[in-house]
């Protein structure tokens, strides 16, 4: 508040001296350049006087005073050469270049402009902020001191701007410090809808000059059967420039003491923040924390590097602690890299590791990844249009039970695209991969036959494809429609599955409609879908002029035989695949729905996936549901289905109130998974948040609970 009155009483300082410099030179043309500045200051007044005698200068009658985009409005000013005094009176009120506005009746400036007096003083700043006060006194330069002085970022009322704020802050004395940077207030009064609801003899927080300053940040405010009452208060510590540390302490009347710690800092090459957590538990006894670090850095145009690091104590302590931006899987990831790319090519190292979060799963058997190479190149296209591609991947996993796996895999190929005169476009690909293994102490869940000893094997795969595509385009009317068969036959050799291949990236696996047309349905390298097969399909659309479009893509597989390789639940098992496609609907901008499916080949069509998603309404005013019936199709889990809907429902009440309702139920066991709800109010000022969230999940320590919760941001102090 303080600190942008302060600075628009400067700017008036500024117009005031310019204009006594222009009034002196220049009485009868009006404008002159003004000293020390470049651009000139314009003058005009129905009346403007000179007294030698009194030495004083003296515009009345509209006067207005403009230099380039600062202008300055009263009814009268003047300056005083014996007292060296400058004043202005009668609806004063300065127009700055930011757009701030500054209003008063009476100003006076003293003491070569370092000192003076304001009276009746109000202020409105770009940001739609405004304040006033009773009177404001300028000392030493770069002090103003104000009395009865209220400050809000609220806009007022347009049938009663009488009436008070949303909030507002009300101080006896309030000072701006501009070489401290800083607003303090006296006998500050906090008041919600005028309405007092907090005192405090001493506030002060940094001036809007300020882009970081050290200060606390908005509470936050549960309560679940977990932590009970717990009220969380973040300091933000700005330690220079480039790092700062922000302290989140929380109390809780349950639980014992938790501390977070986030710490960031910029330097020439990069950026790095590191956060973690430690809690002591008063039930369990347990001390409990995470830790994660994130850093990118730069050491040339092509060449990057970086970290992203992340543990914890035990499996639930960030979904039981709510740590933010706590990974949605099963597993914590850290990953140490550096990437170089240069025009086609690409070439990376990484070194990963893993913390399990299953209570079913050893982590002696969970494998760290040193190192993990790649390398992608892709060739200038020849005369007709082929490209050559060359791609490599080295791998090494180790264990501390179980196997250990090398993996050294290099791929060659080359696609060719023709575009028939007929309008059919027609894509020969042809590729040839060979993988290196080197395993230890084999497990039989991964090498299926293996004595478990130390083996060294390989693998050459080659492959050829030939997909071809006859997009036909009609326009009808208003609307564009599109239809278009593919077929893609394939042919590579059977055998690329052997016993003694390892399956360490391919284990989990889904057949749609993203990968109908590609050469191996799987996502990694260790499994490959061998023989020859005949994938085909038919996309169809319809677009109308404005937003409204229809697509459909449907199609199957056909293979030479049965495949043994694949899961009796993934669909690709038998010699036809199972059916797999999309429809995506939108009408409008207002409406989509998505939904994907996959059927079984044989006479009943029995459905083995679906997911819908459908939408409805505006960004602020929406329906969503989702929809999804899933059935295992991993290698190395048993076979189960799970089935669940989710709805969220967001609706702007008025123009400042809003409320959203989420629900996820699982269909499969009949049992609600989550319910939350929540009430919002946002305006130019205030912001605040009243939520209630209801958790089913069970998993260990974690059991179904009820959370009540609080947050609220104010404009200018947050």
């Amino acid at each position: 508040m303080s600190a942008r009155r302060g600075g628009l009483l400067q700017a008036a300082i500024l117009a005031l001296l310019l204009s006594y410099a222009a009034q002196t030179q220049a009485q009868t043309s009006g404008a002159t350049p003004a000293t020390g500045s470049t651009a000139p200051v314009l003058v005009t007044a129905d009346r403007l006087n000179y007294d030698q005698n009194l030495g004083m200068i003296t515009a009345e009658g509209k006067v207005e005073l403009s230099q380039g985009n600062r202008t300055l409005l009263a009814d009268m000013v003047s300056y005083s050469e014996r007292d060296d005094k400058v004043t202005a009176s009668g609806n004063v009120s300065l127009l700055e270049a930011s757009g701030n506005v500054i209003f008063a009746d009476y100003m006076e400036l003293t003491g070569g402009m370092r000192n003076g007096f304001i009276r009746d003083i109000s202020f409105l700043l770009s940001d739609m902020s405004r304040g006033a006060a009773a009177e404001a006194e300028r000392k030493d330069g770069n002090r103003t001191i104000m009395k009865k002085a209220v400050y809000t970022t609220c806009s007022l009322c347009e049938s009663d701007p009488t009436r008070a704020p949303l909030w507002q802050v009300k101080g006896r004395e309030v000072e701006h410090n501009e070489a401290e940077q800083e607003i303090k207030y006296r006998d500050a009064i906090f008041e919600l809808f005028g309405v007092p609801i907090l005192y405090s003899p001493y506030f002060s927080h940094p001036d809007p000059t300020v882009n970081r300053r050290s200060g606390f940040l908005p509470p936050r405010y549960t309560n679940n059967p977990f932590f009970q009452q717990a009220v969380q208060a973040p300091y933000f510590y700005a330690i220079d420039d480039y790092s700062d540390l922000t302290i989140s302490p929380q109390y809780s009347t349950k639980q014992g003491p938790y501390l977070g710690l986030d710490y960031r800092q910029r330097i020439a090459a990069g950026e790095f923040q590191v956060d973690g957590s430690i809690a002591d538990e008063d039930v369990s006894g347990e001390t409990r924390g995470h830790i994660r670090a994130n850093a990118a850095f730069r050491a040339t145009d092509d060449i990057t590097y970086g970290a992203n690091i992340l543990r914890s104590t035990d499996d639930t302590y960030m979904s039981r602690y709510n740590i933010q931006d706590r990974p949605s899987g099963n597993t914590l990831v850290s990953r140490v890299y550096g990437e170089a790319i240069n025009n086609r090519h690409f070439a990376s190292v990484n070194a990963f590791s893993f913390q399990n979060q299953l209570e079913r799963v050893r982590n002696g058997t969970v494998p760290v990844a040193v190192p993990v190479m790649d390398y992608s190149a892709i060739f200038e296209p020849g005369d007709y249009g082929g490209r050559w591609a060359l791609d490599a991947n080295m791998v090494s996993l180790m264990r501390s039970e179980g196997t250990d796996t090398r993996r050294l895999t290099s791929t060659v190929s080359w696609v060719q695209p023709y575009y028939a005169p007929s309008g059919e476009v027609i894509t020969a690909t042809a590729m040839v991969r060979a993988d290196g293994y080197w395993t230890d102490d084999a497990n039989q869940n991964l090498v299926p036959g293996s004595a478990g000893d130390s083996a060294t094997t390989g693998r050459v795969l080659p492959a050829v494809a030939l997909d071809w595509r006859y997009p036909m385009v009609r326009d009808q009317g208003r609307m564009r429609q599109l239809v278009e068969p593919i077929v893609m036959g394939v042919i590579s050799p059977y055998g690329g599955n052997r016993s003694d291949i390892p399956n360490e990236d391919s284990v989990s696996f889904e057949f749609d409609e993203t990968n109908l047309f590609s050469l191996s349905r799987f996502p990694g390298y260790d499994r490959w879908d061998g023989g020859p097969k005949l994938n085909y399909g038919m996309r169809m659309a319809a677009y109308g002029e404005s937003s409204g479009y229809v697509e459909f893509l449907a199609g199957q597989s056909l293979r030479a035989k049965t495949d043994d390789t694949f899961t009796e639940t993934s669909g690709l098992r038998d010699q036809f695949s199972d059916y797999v496609g999309r429809l995506t609907i939108s009408p409008g901008r207002y409406i989509q729905l998505v939904d994907r499916v996959r059927l079984a080949q044989n006479s009943d069509f029995e459905v083995r996936r679906h997911e819908m998603g459908a939408t409805l309404g505006s960004s602020t005013n929406y329906v969503s549901v989702s929809y999804a019936d899933l059935i295992n199709t991993d290698f190395l889990r048993e076979t189960d289905r799970q089935e669940a809907i989710a709805a969220t429902v967001r609706l702007q009440v008025t123009k400042y109130w809003a409320t959203e309702i989420r629900h996820t139920r699982d269909l499969q066991d009949d049992g609600s998974l989550l319910n939350f709800v929540g009430l919002r109010y946002t305006d130019e000022c205030f912001d605040i948040i009243l939520f209630a969230e209801r958790t089913f999940t069970v998993n260990r320590d974690i059991q179904p609970e009820t959370t009540v919760g609080i947050r609220f941001r104010i404009a200018s102090f947050n």
